[in-house]
């Protein structure tokens, strides 16, 4: 009796255990602006298209093919972005990179080899927007979506140092059931530099966009929140001073 006892129990024990490890908390998933380790290809993939390459400074290299004329603008579907001569990132994906805006391809050195590298994306009919590439010597830490610059870095407050700003999107007007002209809200965005690379100036962007709007409804584009089209005038005010200081 003791046996069947003890042969019983075990059979229940291992089937606790069995259980018990298939039901263990998955790994979390990277978040989207995480490097993953299928966004970097091997070098063979990128084969013998590369049409442009461009040289920047501390050692980065950017290969890119597969070119379409579109007359006004030329676009890119193959990327690759080397530093040093060691790839750091390659896009087969079909994102259209361009490369007419001077003021881009962009970069900044930072705290002992890291860097912040910027490049234009065509997103056409949606105004352009840039891509971010954190890098960490020669490792590929995080890409992230930013917008477009009004303009070259400029003083843009009072602490003397230099800012950048941008929008998410072209303004639209529509109507409102009563017929008022309506718009979407689309803050501008004002960045710095600091010791961790290119960052939203909070307060700046704050400041700003209550004067523009009246009140600060956040940092992304948001069709859902539905202000006056009369403030696309302080938008626009905004948007010319930005361009026109020295």
């Amino acid at each position: 009796m003791r046996f069947k006892i003890s042969a019983l129990y075990t059979f229940v024990l291992l089937v606790s255990l069995s259980c018990s490890s298939t039901t263990q908390k998955p790994k979390e998933e990277p978040s989207d602006n995480e490097v993953k380790p299928s966004m970097v290809e091997p070098v063979s993939n990128f084969g013998s298209g590369t049409q442009k390459t461009i040289k920047l400074q501390n050692g980065f290299e950017i290969l890119v093919g597969g070119e379409e004329d579109f007359d006004s603008f030329k676009t890119y579907t193959l990327f690759k972005l080397n530093r040093n001569g060691i790839q750091l990132f390659q896009d087969t994906s079909q994102t259209e990179y361009e490369f007419g805006d001077k003021l881009y391809p962009l970069s900044f050195s930072f705290d002992n080899e890291k860097f912040n590298l910027l490049v234009e994306v065509n997103d056409r009919p949606s105004k352009n927007y840039l891509k971010l590439f954190k890098i960490d010597g020669e490792k590929l830490v995080k890409i992230e979506k930013l917008p477009t610059f009004i303009a070259h870095a400029k003083n843009l407050d009072s602490d003397n140092e230099l800012e950048f700003a941008g929008f998410w999107d072209y303004p639209q007007i529509s109507s409102d059931e009563d017929g008022n002209k309506i718009t979407a809200y689309n803050p501008i965005l004002y960045y710095y530099l600091s010791k961790r690379g290119l960052e939203v100036d909070t307060a700046l962007t704050k400041e700003r966009n209550t004067a523009i709007y009246g009140k600060f409804y956040g940092f992304e584009f948001m069709e859902s929140i539905e202000v006056s089209s009369t403030t696309l005038t302080n938008h626009d005010a905004e948007v010319e001073r930005i361009k026109n200081l020295k």
